[in-house]
């Protein structure tokens, strides 16, 4: 019994140890990355070319985001439309980095952990004080009260349903049914003045290079 103990000991030391892990948003990552994506809330002709640290982002166009992209935890000073922000991105976390005009706003996604249910983000990045996101009819709230420069989450089942952002008990924007699958999540974003209003949705995804 000693010997077959110790021969199976032997064999677990021996097998390669994996230094990545694999999560919801897909592909395997290195196992003690930060997950930094950027959102481009600066209204203009001209796409936004952004780098943090060794990380160069693809051109992002006015409401455009990122994937998450996996990046080493440090302190980052990061720069984009004229104006600089320190970044210190934590290992393991998510983060929506949102280049507005005049500013720049770092938030923290909470990291999807439930592959049986789907994961909901609304961010307001608008001149509206607070949003909702509900069913197309108004009746039933997903997520309430999204103040300006913050986000809300809810996590929710598999089901088809229409969404529409809401405000004040009006309809800025109709949504439809995204798509709701096991396992995935999904971003609503809000920009802009009410003459200059955007709403858009993305599926998060994490881009490995």
């Amino acid at each position: 019994m000693r010997l077959v103990t110790a021969l199976a000991l032997v064999m677990l030391l021996a097998m390669p140890v994996c230094a990545g892990t694999r999560s919801v948003y897909g592909p395997e990552v290195p196992g003690d990355a930060a997950f930094v994506r950027i959102l481009n809330a600066v209204p203009g002709p001209s796409p936004l070319e952004l780098e943090l640290g060794a990380t160069v982002f693809d051109p992002l166009a006015y409401a455009e985001v990122s994937p998450y992209r996996a990046v080493t935890p440090d302190i980052y000073l990061f720069s984009a439309s004229g104006e600089e922000l320190e970044i210190i991105p934590m290992s393991g976390r998510y983060y929506t980095v949102a280049v507005l005009p005049g500013a720049i706003v770092v938030l923290e996604d909470p990291a999807h952990t439930d592959p049986a249910r789907v994961q909901l983000f609304l961010y307001n990045f608008s001149s509206l004080s607070r949003i909702d996101l509900a069913t197309a009819d108004g009746k039933t709230s997903v997520i309430a009260g999204v103040r300006s420069r913050s986000s809300g989450l809810a996590v929710v089942n598999a089901v088809a349903a229409s969404l529409a952002v809401m405000s004040g008990g009006l309809r800025v924007k109709a949504i439809g049914d995204l798509g709701l699958a096991r396992g995935s999540s999904f971003s609503v974003f809000v920009l802009g003045g009410e003459s200059t209003r955007v709403v858009f949705t993305a599926k998060a995804r994490v881009q490995v290079e």
